[in-house]
């Protein structure tokens, strides 16, 4: 009983520890906790295939809970400054050991693909940061789900390029 106490304590300090952290082109950077996550609109999908860049199956994930990249990205005071600024600007997703994959600005705001990049809270019902004490994100509407599939996601970083 105390392993499952000394867990259970574990777990819950892995929530409250985490912040995913939005940065770059902000005025002020955004830091959201698990409840600020959870508390957001949820977005889910059922039966995301992971394939990998080669074009390998990796298996499936049953049902997947979280929030919207552009919700996130829409709660940032993003500086933009020119009319064509979104048109040049790109978000990095970075997660604790250096994974990066990049979107485009009008990627995530102007096309489906948008409507299917997710910061996963949950996975076939488990919660992601109960588990290893972060949260994912996948790109749901790629075809190749696993080259942008960034486990333990840390810092959203929005960049202009000039």
């Amino acid at each position: 009983m105390n392993a499952e106490m000394k867990s259970s304590n574990k777990q819950s300090s892995h929530s409250e520890d985490y912040e995913l952290r939005l940065c770059g082109r902000v005025t002020t950077p955004l830091i959201l906790n698990i409840e600020q996550l959870r508390a957001m609109d949820p977005a889910e999908t059922d039966d995301l295939p992971m394939i990998c860049g080669n074009g390998d199956p990796k298996g499936c994930i049953g049902h997947c809970r979280g929030v919207l990249l552009s919700d996130i990205i829409n709660r940032a005071d993003i500086l933009i400054t020119g009319h064509n600024d979104t048109r040049k600007m790109f978000i990095v997703a970075s997660s604790d050991d250096g994974y990066k994959v990049v979107f485009s600005w009008q990627e995530i705001f102007n096309t489906p693909t948008g409507e299917g990049i997710m910061v996963l809270l949950e996975k076939n019902g488990r919660s992601l940061y109960e588990e290893h004490g972060a949260v994912d994100l996948v790109s749901a509407r790629d075809y190749l789900t696993g080259p942008r599939y960034v486990r333990q996601l840390r810092i959203i970083e929005i960049v202009l390029v000039e």
